[in-house]
């Protein structure tokens, strides 16, 4: 079962045509995925900007990943 600490996003990151589903992990301020067997950290600055805390992806994609998770949370009405 999903819930605010585990769940899952659907992606599609720029120049890809097709969708990416990660699960995401948020146990303190950040949230982290795996993407392609590494780990990537992201967080939320509060303004609806996203900052890469740890790992390789480019700003856009970062911005995409956060985009998705503000979305989850929407949608579940949290």
């Amino acid at each position: 079962m999903e819930d605010d600490r585990n769940f899952n996003i659907t992606v599609t990151f720029e120049n890809a045509d097709y969708v990416t589903h990660l699960k995401v992990n948020h146990f303190d301020e950040t949230f982290s995925v795996e993407l392609q067997g590494k780990t990537i950290v992201i967080l939320n600055n509060g303004d609806n900007s996203w900052s890469l805390v740890s790992g390789e992806i480019d700003q856009l994609n970062v911005n995409i990943i956060g985009d998705a998770i503000e979305q989850f949370y929407k949608d579940a009405g949290w």
